[in-house]
């Protein structure tokens, strides 16, 4: 079915969406990797929704045209953990593979930022064998982070600890884009340059190989970042940690650029990147 991404918005539930619920949360392929069991009646579904979406911080109906199809849920965490949100999320099964949960995650998102300042990290567990949902996040910027065995049980069920190992994926508060900042390279940047250079993660992907000594650091700064015709250093505060390069191509081919960019990894997931190459363009 054709969904148009306009049609999607996220709204608090209402008691009234009590048959819309139960199409997805009565439903064993839709509840498989949820916390909760699949409802079997209308007035269980009613008081689940009472209890835990209408009462809950920060619950919302996914909708298609103000039809719910679909939950999230982000949970902040009490004391010294209220810096910290847990993310779930369900959508109806006739909508999966159109885009719908990664558009309501975004809104959600900004939203949650919005309404619980002192939150700076958001996260989410997911079962090693829910590719799906594992995508989901990623697409929208979380990052795994690691793998959590014998965690917790699902659904009550010890059996599954052995079988059903967690992955712990999150995500960082957007940056502040007035502290983003694009300039040319400097020789005093090489302490900065190089602690995220060295970082085989980093450059990966990179057409450089991962830079393995100060001195090479500075000889790569002098003679490739510096005399580059457009190379700047990303940073943070005026801090070099990362960089983004745009260089035209020459000929025939002098109407189109290459550009390339590169992040230290504990900046990742922060919406850097996407600042950077936009004040760049």
């Amino acid at each position: 079915m054709e969904v148009n991404p306009s049609e999607i918005t996220i709204r608090p539930y209402k008691a009234s969406d009590v048959d819309d619920f139960m199409v997805y949360a009565g439903n064993d392929n839709v509840t498989r990797f949820t916390r909760w069991h699949t409802f079997t009646s209308r007035n269980e579904a009613l008081t689940y929704m009472k209890e835990s979406c209408i009462d809950h911080p920060f619950c919302r109906s996914i909708c298609f045209r103000d039809r719910s199809i679909g939950y999230i849920s982000i949970t902040p965490q009490p004391g010294d953990g209220q810096c910290r949100a847990e993310v779930g999320y369900a959508l109806a099964a006739k909508y999966w593979g159109h885009g719908i949960t990664c558009k309501a995650l975004r809104v959600a998102i900004r939203d949650v930022f919005v309404k619980f300042p002192q939150l700076v990290r958001l996260q989410a567990l997911v079962l090693m064998d829910n590719k799906g949902s594992q995508r989901v996040l990623e697409k929208v910027g979380f990052l795994k982070e690691g793998v959590l065995r014998k965690y917790s049980w699902h659904k009550g069920d010890q059996q599954g600890l052995d079988d059903l190992p967690s992955l712990l994926i999150s995500k960082s508060q957007p940056e502040d884009s007035s502290r983003i900042s694009l300039r040319p390279f400097k020789l005093s940047d090489v302490h900065d340059f190089f602690s995220w250079a060295s970082d085989d993660r980093v450059t990966k992907y990179l057409r450089w190989n991962t830079i393995a000594s100060k001195e090479e650091a500075l000889k790569y700064l002098q003679e490739v970042a510096i005399p580059h015709p457009w190379r700047r250093s990303i940073c943070l505060d005026g801090k070099s940690i990362g960089n983004v390069s745009v260089k035209p191509k020459s000929g025939n081919d002098r109407h189109r650029a290459h550009v390339s960019y590169a992040l230290a990894m504990e900046y990742w997931g922060r919406g850097i990147v996407i600042m950077a190459v936009t004040k760049s363009l």
